[in-house]
């Protein structure tokens, strides 16, 4: 009996995993990758991205931050740390595990199925259907106008299939274009070639992982976190 009755106050402690526990799904949902990160400055979205929670770091890149994100359809709230990249991107470190979805790691195509995600209150989830801008006078990594306000730092997201989804960039402000045809509108989005530039940043070797022991009573292996080394200087080993 002691053992199913730990299992039962380990279950109890942990509201996410015991709601996903019993609902009688076979598969955690990894479909609600966004985020909304409340710094020192103010919020933001972001992501949950295989290479950490991504911002756009508009008004903080480092100091304390509350991350909330989704574990299925449930909403949690951790505190963390930001760092800066060095690049478009700022890290929001946090102990706990997110979706982490994959990165989409060729450029974006007009055949592409692509939605743009955020939640507004850490409660629940907005989303609405994109597509790329393809125009002569355009260049770079644009997104129509959708008939519907984008908030800066909201996750655009190839869908896969129902149950997948690929991480290709964070909104980052409107764009406006006038000529002859009149003017038009549309959204830039910071997509795989600065997630290149994030991944070309030099970093010191990994270090061996440290038990972190929190308050609730959680203890979770952690490897410091590195910043990029800056540029022009070596890396550190």
């Amino acid at each position: 009996m002691r053992p199913r009755f730990a299992c039962a106050l380990l279950l109890g402690t942990l509201p996410a995993c015991s709601a996903w526990f019993f609902s009688g799904e076979f598969y955690m949902d990894r479909t609600n990758p966004a985020v909304l990160v409340e710094t020192t400055g103010g919020i933001e979205h972001g992501c949950a991205t295989e290479f950490g929670v991504l911002t756009l770091g508009r008004t903080a890149t480092t100091g304390p931050c509350l991350v909330h994100y989704f574990l299925g359809t449930t909403p949690l709230v951790e505190a963390g740390q930001l760092h800066a990249s060095g690049s478009t991107f700022t890290f929001a470190e946090i102990d706990l595990k997110t979706p982490r979805v994959r990165v989409l790691d060729r450029p974006v195509g007009a055949e592409d199925t692509l939605v743009v995600a955020w939640t507004p209150d850490g409660q629940r989830r907005e989303q609405i259907a994109v597509r790329t801008w393809s125009d002569p006078a355009v260049q770079g990594d644009v997104l129509q106008d959708p008939g519907r306000e984008l908030p800066c730092g909201a996750s655009v997201l190839r869908v896969v299939d129902s149950e997948t989804v690929q991480f290709v960039g964070l909104v980052a402000g409107r764009a406006t274009l006038s000529g002859a045809g009149g003017t038009r509108t549309g959204y830039v989005f910071a997509g795989p070639d600065r997630v290149r530039e994030l991944l070309a940043k030099p970093r010191p070797l990994p270090e061996t992982p440290q038990t972190h022991y929190r308050v609730d009573d959680v203890s979770v292996q952690k490897v410091p976190f590195a910043p990029p080394a800056p540029s022009g200087e070596p890396t550190p080993r």
